[in-house]
C-alpha cells in the first residue's frame, strides 16, 4: 500500500492508477516524529537535490558572467533575469522530483503547508535571527576591527525594479523557494538517506540513535549548504562573518522547525521576516 507521507494525506495502492479513491492504511509515523519512517513509495533523494544544485550553480555562473557585459542601464533587468532563472531552477528541481519520483504534491513530499501556529513560530524565529545579526556585527568588529559597511542586498532607485527585485523576489519568492529546496528537498533527502542506511537496507523504523543522528545531520548539513550559497555575496571580511553566521543561524532554526512541525510554514514566515526587514531597513536609509 502507498503509505501517506504526512499528516492528513492518504494515497492509493502502488498498483492502482493515480486518482483511485481507495485509501491507504494510515502511516504509524510522521515526518515530525523521531520514529518517522521514509515512505517506500518516494524515490527522490540526494541525487535529485545534488543535481538541482549543480544546474543552479552552472546556470547562475553563466548568467553572472554574461551580466558583466550588460550596460549599466540594463543592470536591473539583468538582475531580474538572474533571479528568475536561479529561483526557477531550484523550484523546478523540487517540482520535478515530486512529480516524477514522489507522491506528487509539494505538500505531501516536502511539507509545503501552513497552519496558524506557523505564523507565531515563524515570527519568533525571524525576530530572534534578526536580533542575532546585531551580535554578529559586534563579533565581526572584534575579529576584523570594523563592522560591515554594506549589505549583500542592493535596491534600485527605479520603482519598477525595486518592487520586482527588491520586494517580490527578495522578500517573497526567495523565502518560499529557498525553504522548499533547502528544508524541503535537501533536508528530507539527507534525513531519508541516513535512516535508510547503505543501499537502503536498514530495517525500519531505525534505532533511536540513528533517528537522532539523521535529524541532527539533516538540519546541520542543509543549513551549511544554505550558508555557503550566500557567502559569494560578501564584499568584505566583516560582511562574510555576519552573512555567514546569520544565514547559518536561520538555516538551523528553520531546519529544526521543519522537523519539529513536519511543515515549511514556520520557516517561510521566518525567512520572509528576515529578508523583508532587510529590505525595509535599506528603504528607510534610501535606495542604493
Amino acid at each position: 500500500m502507498r503509505a501517506p507521507y504526512s499528516e492528513g494525506v492518504t494515497f492509493p495502492p502502488a498498483d492502482s492508477p493515480r486518482g483511485d479513491s481507495t485509501p491507504a492504511a494510515p502511516s504509524p509515523t510522521r515526518f515530525a516524529s523521531l520514529t518517522y519512517v521514509p515512505p517506500g513509495n518516494v524515490g527522490w533523494g540526494l541525487p535529485d537535490a545534488a543535481g538541482g544544485l549543480v544546474v543552479f550553480l552552472f546556470t547562475i555562473g553563466i548568467v553572472s558572467v554574461a551580466a558583466q557585459f550588460v550596460p549599466d542601464s540594463a543592470r536591473d533587468a539583468a538582475g531580474f533575469v538572474l533571479n528568475l532563472i536561479g529561483y526557477g531552477v531550484l523550484a523546478g528541481t523540487a517540482i520535478l522530483a515530486s512529480r516524477r519520483r514522489g507522491i506528487g504534491t509539494l505538500a505531501a513530499d516536502f511539507g509545503l503547508r501552513f497552519r496558524w501556529v506557523d505564523l507565531l513560530l515563524g515570527l519568533g524565529i525571524g525576530v530572534v535571527a534578526k536580533l542575532l545579526v546585531i551580535a554578529y556585527s559586534a563579533l565581526a568588529k572584534v575579529l576584523v576591527g570594523y563592522e560591515p559597511s554594506g549589505s549583500n542586498l542592493t535596491l534600485s532607485p527605479d520603482t519598477l525594479w525595486l518592487v520586482l527585485n527588491g520586494v517580490i523576489f527578495t522578500a517573497i519568492v526567495a523565502p518560499i523557494v529557498e525553504e522548499l529546496y533547502m528544508r524541503g528537498l535537501l533536508l528530507r533527502s539527507i534525513r531519508n538517506a541516513i535512516l535508510r542506511g547503505w543501499l537502503g537496507r536498514r530495517p525500519q523504523p531505525a534505532e533511536r540513535p540513528v533517528q537522532i543522528t539523521a535529524a541532527v545531520l539533516a538540519v546541520a548539513l542543509s543549513a551549511l549548504v544554505f550558508m555557503l550559497l550566500h557567502l559569494w555575496q560578501s564584499t568584505d571580511p566583516a560582511l562574510l562573518i555576519v552573512l555567514g553566521l546569520s544565514t547559518l543561524t536561520l538555516g538551523i532554526f528553520n531546519g529544526i522547525a521543519a522537523i519539529w512541525t513536519g511543515r515549511l510554514g514556520a520557516g517561510i514566515i521566518a525567512h520572509i521576516l528576515f529578508n523583508g526587514s532587510s529590505v525595509l531597513i535599506l528603504l528607510a536609509s534610501g535606495p542604493s
